[in-house]
């Protein structure tokens, strides 16, 4: 039986969607990696970043937020909790967002391009605090009393997490480990508006929140900062597709009419 051969304008549809795909993907990857050696070149202000963290948990204690401690101590006699934290933390930062991203550009290309601009906005803002306001993480403030539960419970995303020509110890502020999961709830939510997408919208950002300080690796006030950098990203990403005239996010394309036949 022969094989019918797709039409032309399908054939060239197909192919122009590879080479936006690869030329997409190339994008993407360079600007990460440009973030991410960025982010990992301005670690050598560790005193600098240590006075800091002292200062925010005086500030939290003033605050009435200084609950990390005791947050932690919740899942310290419970090893399953331990590895469930750290797997959200680690499984639930870059590969969700590789994961989504591939989602939202099969699906809502429109909100893709708005998330990829958010990201990489945000990603901007992140990297200038982190140069101008080094600030140590939980788990490596001198005797504040955290586990690095990473270190101690898995080696494999602990190393990972530890490469040192991309990771700066003290990028601790903004947490876009945070605000990432906040950012793509809400685009989740906004351009799918089914039951599953909401409660994703709900239950990840509460579960990274919990990820990141029962792991030692964030402060409370750290969230906060990292939810305000990520939706100020979006809104420069937003901002960007007005400007181009660009659809509203959960819109949907008109259906194809069909051509009368010649």
């Amino acid at each position: 039986m022969a094989v019918r051969t797709p039409p032309a304008p399908l054939r060239r549809a197909w192919a122009l969607s590879a080479r936006l795909g690869v030329h997409e993907a190339v994008v993407v990857v360079v600007a990460f990696l440009i973030y991410f050696v960025i982010r990992g070149a301005v670690v050598d202000r560790a005193g600098e970043a240590m006075v800091r963290s002292f200062h925010l948990i005086d500030l939290e204690r003033r605050l009435h937020l200084y609950h990390e401690l005791e947050l932690q101590s919740w899942i310290l006699d419970r090893y399953w909790l331990i590895k469930l934290m750290n797997w959200v933390y680690f499984w639930g930062h870059m590969p969700l967002v590789v994961l989504v991203a591939v989602w939202l550009y099969v699906w809502h290309r429109k909100a893709y391009f708005v998330t990829r601009n958010a990201f990489l906005a945000s990603g901007a803002i992140g990297v200038v605090l982190y140069w101008l306001f080094p600030v140590a993480p939980p788990r490596l403030v001198p005797f504040a009393g955290f586990i690095d539960t990473m270190a101690a419970f898995d080696r494999v995303g602990y190393n990972a997490q530890e490469a040192r020509a991309f990771v700066n110890p003290f990028a601790a502020v903004p947490s876009l480990h945070f605000g990432w999961s906040l950012l793509l709830a809400v685009i989740v939510a906004w351009v799918s508006r089914k039951p599953w997408a909401y409660a994703f919208a709900v239950a990840w950002p509460v579960a990274m929140f919990f990820a990141v300080v029962m792991t030692g690796n964030h402060f409370i006030l750290d969230t906060v900062a990292g939810a305000i950098v990520s939706f100020a990203g979006l809104g420069v990403s937003l901002g960007v597709a007005q400007y181009l005239g660009w659809p509203r996010l959960d819109s949907r394309p008109a259906p194809a009419v069909a051509e009368p036949p010649r």
